[in-house]
């Protein structure tokens, strides 16, 4: 896993973009729309640390070939895991990496069955990108609190009894790190935004049917007026076999009149 400057990277629009340094208010809104995904899950005791690391694995042989196609599917960014405490004192992590467009709509099954295809609607996401190296579950827990803080009094309609931890880059790369804790908006807001969205995504649709309509009614006459060209080129040869006559015919008539004015020069000459 590299930088998600050089891999695919799970699509978005830019909702809102927060930034008062001045108010500690730094974070931006997003819609992810819906798409398909590669996950796993594991339910573990509170107590225990999380396993995704062994999770990421078992996507990382999906996307390697482990698959009904065994196909190598490149792989994505974020690394994206669900987090939530559930009863009993357990919590539920749920690892997913987007599928590249290209595979979206035929992506192969999974071999193993701890691997599934998810197909997740719209989104509405609250987030902001840190730095830093976050391979423990404090650090991720930290900043899901401070970033909680942040948001609650200005956005209260959101999810904030779970979260989920995104990373973007490999282990080995020690600095420039692009992290993100995303905290899903809800309510009536978050479904206007989505609803906006889609009716954007229509009226998108339509200009391209239309734009391909025009596209190929244009490509149907090309052939018609290529057709009739062969018709004028083909009057070519009678001018051409015209022009040919003509010429034979007055060359003919030289050569006659050549005939008759050499005797009489012939004669003219004897006279003399």
């Amino acid at each position: 896993l590299v930088r998600s400057d050089i891999l695919e990277a799970a699509d978005y629009e830019l909702v809102a973009n927060i930034s008062n340094r001045d108010a500690g208010e730094n974070y931006e809104e997003r819609l992810y729309p819906a798409s398909k995904w590669a996950c796993t899950a594991r339910t573990v005791p509170k107590t225990e640390s999380s396993p995704t690391r062994s999770m990421f694995v078992d996507l990382f042989r999906y996307f390697a070939g482990d698959n009904s196609d065994k196909k190598e599917i490149d792989l994505t960014v974020p690394v994206n895991t669900f987090v939530q405490q559930r009863d009993n004192d357990v919590t539920y992590y749920e690892t997913c990496l987007t599928l590249p467009k290209k595979v979206q709509s035929a992506a192969p099954k999974p071999n193993n069955p701890s691997v599934f295809l998810d197909e997740k609607p719209e989104m509405v996401i609250l987030t902001r990108r840190v730095s830093g190296y976050f391979i423990t579950d404090t650090a991720w827990e930290e900043e899901a609190i401070s970033l909680k803080k942040v948001l609650k009094e200005k956005v209260p309609e959101a999810d904030y009894q779970s979260y989920y931890r995104n990373g973007y880059d490999a282990p080995m790369r020690i600095f420039n790190r692009r992290n993100e804790v995303w905290f899903r908006k809800t309510g009536e807001a978050a479904q206007k935004t989505i609803e906006d969205y889609k009716k954007r995504q229509a009226e998108k649709a339509v200009v391209a049917t239309v734009v391909a309509a025009a596209a190929t009614a244009e490509e149907e006459k090309k052939p018609a007026a290529d057709e009739k060209k062969p018709v004028a080129d083909e009057k070519k040869p009678v001018a051409d076999e015209k022009k040919t006559t003509e010429k034979k015919t007055e060359d003919k008539k030289t050569e006659e009149k050549k005939k008759v004015e050499e005797p009489k020069k012939d004669a003219a000459q004897n006279r003399e």
